[in-house]
């Protein structure tokens, strides 16, 4: 993909297979060789790409459209971003960054998507342990100097049922473990993975030179089912409303707040 090569152009390498979500389709969804769907102009499409040098990642995300009925909802997630990073600019609890999203949202006329989240991130790992909602949530912890987090509004219309769910494509995988299982075929396709992603995300056309056609997904299914490698189903919309994402990386220094995208 144009995202990937131009990532590995300028010194990086993705941190995790570039999401492509058209309307409803939200999250974890990555394009595979074979597909040859095509946007439209009236489609709402959010780019989700990350960076990794080493380990450390950057995660960022936009949506475009031409389609002027969705304008505002564009605007009004990108001002729900905004809003979130003034919040912790004053206060680092994450509540009140959730708070801050979903009133931007409310105010807008739009709603945000109540179980997705934004995250920290460590090296190797880009959903470490402390989660961002895009709603208020009482009791969560405070945001701490040298975390390094992502911030990502996901907001929909306001009839729309305003949460995802499951839906059956998986195309985007990670290794759990890098653990012997006594089959050469899946321990050869494990030190792959192992030696050019760790335990970040990848996708299965990175890996598919040299297996028969479903043969390298046959092999993932038989790591997931050894718990051994995690898939990430595709997350969509449950009324089939379109969804808008922006997202910043970002972390805090004695100077205050950083934006790494």
């Amino acid at each position: 993909m144009k995202v990937e090569e131009e990532i590995v152009r300028r010194g990086g390498q993705p941190a995790f297979p570039t999401g492509i979500g058209v309307n409803q389709v939200t999250a974890h969804y990555a394009p595979q060789n074979d597909e040859a769907g095509k946007v439209q102009e009236s489609d709402v499409v959010k780019i989700d790409y990350g960076v990794h040098i080493d380990g450390y990642v950057a995660d960022t995300s936009v949506t475009i459209t031409e389609n002027p009925s969705y304008q505002l909802l564009l605007e009004a997630t990108e001002r729900a971003l905004q809003a979130a990073m003034e919040v912790v600019k004053r206060d680092r609890r994450i509540g009140e960054i959730g708070r801050a999203i979903a009133a931007t949202a409310k105010a807008e006329g739009f709603r945000p998507i109540s179980n997705l989240s934004g995250h920290t991130l460590e090296q190797y790992v880009v959903h470490a342990g402390k989660s961002i909602p895009n709603l208020y949530s009482p009791g969560l912890p405070m945001l701490n100097k040298g975390d390094v987090f992502a911030i990502e509004p996901f907001l929909t219309l306001a009839d729309a049922a305003g949460f995802v769910v499951e839906a059956p494509q998986e195309n985007i995988f990670s290794l759990i473990v890098r653990k012997r299982t006594g089959n050469k075929e899946l321990d050869d396709l494990m030190d792959r993975i192992w030696n050019q992603r760790k335990t970040l995300p990848f996708s299965p056309r990175w890996f598919d030179q040299g297996y028969k056609e479903g043969r390298l997904v046959a092999l993932l299914r038989e790591l997931e089912k050894r718990r051994l490698v995690h898939s990430y189903p595709t997350l969509v919309e449950a009324s089939g409303k379109p969804v808008a994402q922006f997202e910043h990386t970002m972390t805090i220094e004695d100077g205050g707040l950083v934006v790494l995208t």
